[in-house]
């Protein structure tokens, strides 16, 4: 695996590595489906067409904005860059459901979303050795939840985004594993489990402007740096009821090998469905329609509620 851009992959033989297979889904325009597809091995995934502002911009032409539009299922392996971008989209966007593997420049991409809402949940996320979240361009209304994201994850600058019953665990790309810049402090984060690195001076970012604003559009968001979960929920008052975990909490994952960004991995053999008792289970909160059916005296963190079935990723028998 080798991506198109930045440091990390400049000193690898063969970069820049030749773009031969760009896209393998790119889609513009309303209520496109995309599901149950196998995808290895290109630059991105599928994409929402980064087509720009939507035709007559600011007074859109009604059937040229990209709207209602679902990926799911998809199984998605070895990607230069993105799993999958919705980039240039408005409203009403899901992608659910996704098994994403090796991801070199983020895993699911928000570049920008015009307005939101756009949600990412109970999306299953292995090895982005650059970072899993690519929120950014001024994107706002982002929702992500119920995801199990194995990598760090740093959002924005973006507006109005949520965060709710994720386990982001670090795999030693960088320092912080969860960091977010926004615009608005109605922007929010709790119920998530987190696997910060052992060695990191900072693990947590909340970057936003001063507490007494509810949004600054106009000036560089404040940022503020922690070094435990603690600290960090005292300062900014996210992630009150988020809790520390570790690979543990699941069957049989082990953490990426940090000193080979370049390789692939494989999901056979490992196990993402959690340890019965371990802190992600029952950790949660109820979030309609997204947790509706869990099993226990809350839902589970992640993707995989214990006693449920794990979903199917790619083309069905």
């Amino acid at each position: 695996m080798m991506g198109w851009s930045g440091a990390l992959w400049a000193k690898f033989p063969g970069y820049p590595e030749l773009l031969k297979s760009e896209y393998a889904i790119k889609v513009y325009g309303q209520g496109h489906v995309v599901a149950y597809n196998y995808i290895a091995n290109w630059h991105d995934g599928i994409d929402v067409a980064t087509y720009g502002v939507p035709d007559g911009t600011p007074n859109e032409n009604p059937d040229r904005v990209p709207l209602a539009i679902d990926f799911y299922n998809n199984d998605i392996f070895n990607m230069g860059d993105n799993c999958i971008e919705t980039d240039g989209s408005a409203r009403n966007v899901r992608v659910f459901r996704n098994r994403c593997f090796n991801s070199a420049a983020g895993a699911i991409s928000v570049q920008p979303v015009f307005g939101g809402p756009v949600y990412f949940f109970r999306n299953l996320i292995y090895n982005t050795p650059t970072g899993s979240l690519k929120y950014i361009e001024g994107s706002s209304g982002v929702l992500t939840y119920n995801n199990t994201i194995i990598g760090e994850g740093r959002a924005g600058p973006t507006s109005n985004q949520h965060f709710r019953n994720n386990l982001i665990l670090a795999q030693g790309a960088f320092d912080p594993v969860f960091g977010v810049t926004t615009y608005t402090n109605y922007s929010s984060s709790d119920y998530n489990g987190f696997r910060p690195n052992p060695d990191a001076k900072t693990s947590f970012e909340w970057n936003s402007p001063a507490f007494e604003k509810a949004a600054d559009f106009e000036h560089p968001p404040l940022n503020r740096s922690f070094k435990t979960l603690k600290e960090y929920s005292e300062a900014t008052g996210q992630d009150k009821h988020s809790v520390l975990i570790d690979y543990n909490v699941f069957e049989k994952v082990a953490q990426p090998d940090k000193a080979d960004p370049q390789r692939v991995y494989d999901p056979a053999g490992m196990n993402f469905a959690l340890r019965s008792g371990s802190p992600a289970v029952d950790a949660g909160i109820n979030l309609p329609n997204i947790n509706d059916d869990y099993a226990g005296r809350a839902p589970d963190l992640g993707a995989y509620e214990v006693g449920k079935p794990v979903p199917h990723y790619g083309p069905r028998p």
